[in-house]
């Protein structure tokens, strides 16, 4: 343990000894200098130490050829030159500007002014890389001599950041403006609206410079602001909005349905809400469309199997009612046989609106002209109007021949005629169009009567849905089912100032 310890001992005491003497030699070498001489040589130390320790490229040329006097470790890592390659040479010789437009501005600039801060330049290293930098060059003089001194900060990563940062956000922009989805960018306390997507535009009906800047309320988005509100609270209660069924108005005021989705953003601090809604209506729509078809399948079938069965006895009741009322013992009861007959004859046409609907309904298609049908019936319309003290008006355009069924077509004619006739006040017109439309027939049957309340639209259609207190509500069930039997299409518009169907006929 002794021998131990006295080695020890021994070491640190040979270690100490020598950094005394290092140190001794040291100032030895500074005693014999001035004190002006003695600082001058410390700052130098001082400077070159500065120099080769900096992080950024540090480098010392001539003015006059831009030869190179010193270069600190930074410059021989980032280029990859050894300094016996650098020391003495141009940077023109080692190829290092990748633009020489470049380096003559610099040089122009430092002449003028001697010196340059923070150009943005590209330079090549020995690897054949391209670097972005910052350049800033100050002019100095030795002996009368000038001289450069150059520092030049890579910044080649923070560009590839920037690029990034730029291409990310390009990406987002393209994927939100082009996106069929509706996508908007909003505060989350009062709505308004810093972005808004393509699709929300043309699902609204607004341009972009008309709703940003203004909020939801503003624009009257909501058709019920409590939906807002109950959004809002699940989003500050860090819940999740998605597929939230919401009503929502264009700026023609229409009323559509949509599923709405909400994420939480933060932008510059300020909470924000990414929302996203998909326009629901037409697929409602089609839902209803399903539900009408299915029940006009369903009536169909029931028409194909007991409507004969049910006609028969019918007719055979209404022949016997017949008799009986032509025998004199029932003279006096004549009013009750024409009840009776009159009731049977109303069930007789209520089923042959049945078989109608029979599924597989058999029609024969061929040319026809539309107006040529629409002529032949006018008298009928007509003559049925007056007797309502109303009128019928033709309005007919040229048009082509279209493949149709004529029996199946006087049958639709006749009922949205009846329709709109039964909507118009006494003395008005039911106005009957035809024109060309893209690569369509359309039929239009206009009343000016007061729209169909907003209530009964989704029922439109629907087997046995009514209004009328007589009505069967087969009327326009059958109509639609023509419709289908010819690859046409019934829409209609409807307002306080009356009520348009079209019937829409391909062009083969």
């Amino acid at each position: 343990m002794d021998t131990n310890m006295s080695k020890s001992q021994l070491l640190l005491e040979l270690n100490e000894l020598r950094r005394k003497v290092m140190a001794l030699e040291e100032s030895k070498k500074y005693n014999n200098l001035s004190p002006a001489m003695r600082a001058l040589k410390l700052a130098q130390e001082k400077f070159s130490q500065a120099f080769h320790c900096c992080p950024d490229i540090l480098t010392v040329t001539t003015l006059n050829e831009g030869r190179y006097i010193e270069a600190n470790e930074a410059f021989l890592k980032i280029t990859g030159y050894t300094r016996s390659e650098v020391i003495g040479h141009t940077a023109r010789e080692l190829r290092l500007w990748a633009n020489l437009e470049d380096r003559d501005l610099v040089v122009e600039q430092i002449l003028v002014t001697g010196s340059i801060r923070n150009f943005e330049m590209q330079f090549r290293n020995k690897y054949n890389e391209l670097l972005t930098t910052l350049l800033s060059i100050d002019k100095f003089e030795v002996d009368g001599e000038p001289f450069l001194i150059c520092v030049v900060k890579d910044i080649n990563d923070r560009k590839r950041m920037v690029e990034q940062l730029r291409l990310s956000e390009e990406r987002f922009s393209k994927a939100f403006n082009s996106s069929p989805v509706t996508m908007t960018i909003s505060t989350l306390e009062e709505g308004l609206l810093l972005d808004v997507n393509d699709s929300f535009c043309r699902t609204l009906g607004v341009s972009k410079n008309e709703v940003i800047g203004l909020t939801s309320a503003e624009i009257d988005f909501w058709v019920n602001p409590a939906q807002r509100e109950e959004m809002k609270q699940s989003v500050l209660e860090n819940r999740s909005v998605t597929e939230m069924e919401v009503q929502f108005r264009r700026q023609s005021g229409e009323v559509r349905w949509g599923q709405y989705s909400a994420e939480r953003i933060n932008i510059n601090g300020q909470i924000c809400l990414l929302s996203l809604f998909t326009d629901l209506t037409e697929r409602r729509q089609m839902e209803i469309e399903m539900s009408r078809l299915d029940r006009l399948n369903l009536v169909g079938e029931m028409a194909a199997s007991i409507a004969h069965e049910i006609r028969n006895p019918m007719t055979t009741v209404r022949g016997y009612l017949q008799l009986l009322k032509d025998d004199l013992k029932y003279i006096n009861e004549g009013v009750y046989f024409d009840l009776m007959i009159e009731e049977l004859d109303r069930a007789n046409a209520i089923i042959s609106e049945f078989l109608s609907l029979a599924k597989g309904k058999s029609v024969e298609l061929k040319p026809h002209s539309l107006n040529a049908i629409l002529r032949n019936i006018y008298p009928l319309l007509q003559t049925n109007a007056r007797l309502q003290d109303r009128g019928i008006n033709l309005m007919l355009d040229e048009i082509p021949d279209i493949m149709i069924d004529e029996k199946e077509i006087r049958q639709l004619v006749f009922n949205l005629v009846n329709n709109g006739l039964e909507s118009i006040a006494a003395g008005s017109a039911v106005m009957i169009r035809t024109y060309k439309q893209d690569n369509q027939v359309v039929l239009a049957i206009q009343d000016d009567g007061y729209g169909i309340d907003q209530k009964i639209l989704e029922n439109l259609g629907t087997p046995f849905f009514t209004t009328k207190a007589q009505g069967t509500g087969l009327g326009l069930t059958v109509c639609y089912g023509i419709a289908a039997r010819h690859n046409a299409k019934i829409d209609f518009e409807t307002g306080p100032d009356g009520t348009t169907f079209f019937v829409r006929f391909p062009i083969y």
